[in-house]
Formats: structure tokens, sequence, C-alpha cells
């Protein structure tokens, strides 16, 4: 197990633009598809977080065109953590063809957790199990 994971992505044609490429605000959309894909196969899904009283917003998001996606492409995006503090954490992006493996687009979107009061806390204090899961599967040591 890792805090990696890889989304396939049929592009719609309502993601495109009138020069039939895909519209540059779906790749961000793409990237949360799978960040929350990537939780969920590590059992730190949202929706079992947000019960727990704990979000994780976006603070910040970066993207990087390189190549246009068109109608009907298949995309893979491939989502990787590479940096958690307990309190925040990093996750990159790569979306690429799935049939040529052409680079489409890379990206960043960092993040922290907050409780039900908007508060930032430490996952280390606050619930220190999922703290330690979270911590050993970024640095590959569980899997």
């Amino acid at each position: 197990m890792a805090a990696t994971t890889d989304c396939e992505h049929l592009v719609q044609y309502y993601e495109t633009d009138q020069m039939g490429v895909t519209h540059h605000s779906n790749y961000i959309r793409w990237f949360e598809e799978a960040r929350t894909k990537m939780f969920e196969e590590i059992g730190m899904g949202y929706k079992g977080m947000e019960e727990l009283g704990i979000i994780s917003p976006v603070t910040s998001v970066s993207a990087e065109y390189k190549t246009s996606a068109k109608y009907s492409d298949t995309v893979v995006i491939h989502a990787e953590v590479t940096r958690y503090t307990g309190v925040r954490f990093e996750i990159v992006y790569n979306v690429f063809d799935k049939t040529t493996g052409q680079v489409r687009c890379t990206g960043k979107s960092s993040h922290c957790f907050l409780n039900r009061e908007g508060r930032v806390i430490s996952m280390q204090r606050e619930m220190p199990e999922a703290h330690a899961r979270l911590d050993k599967i970024i640095n590959g040591e569980e899997g």
C-alpha cells in the first residue's frame, strides 16, 4: 500500500470548450477525483473523516498544461502524496493520455486538516492512530 493512485477518466463532451479541447478547469476536478480515490484506497476516505469531524480543504492548487485532452480520450490521473506533516499535506498529479502516454497536465495541491469549527488541527494529537497509519503509508513503511 502507498499514498499513490492511478485514476482513469473518460473525457466527456461537456468538459470540452469551443475549440474541442478539455477546458482547463476540469483538470482541477480530475485532481480531486484521483485524490478522493487515493484516500479511499488507504482507508482514510473523506466521508469517514468528515463523520469523525475532520475536513481537509484545499489551501492551494496549481496546474501546468502541457498538451490537450479531447472529447472521448481516456486520461489517467496519477496522484501521489509527497509531503505530510500531520497538519498539512501536499499531492502532486500527472495527467497523461492512456493510449499514448503523452503528458496532458501536471499539478500540485496543498491541504490542511480542520475540525468542525474550522480550526487547524494536528492529526498526531487529535487522531494518533490515523496519523501513525498515514505517516507509515506516505513514508513507504506499510505495504
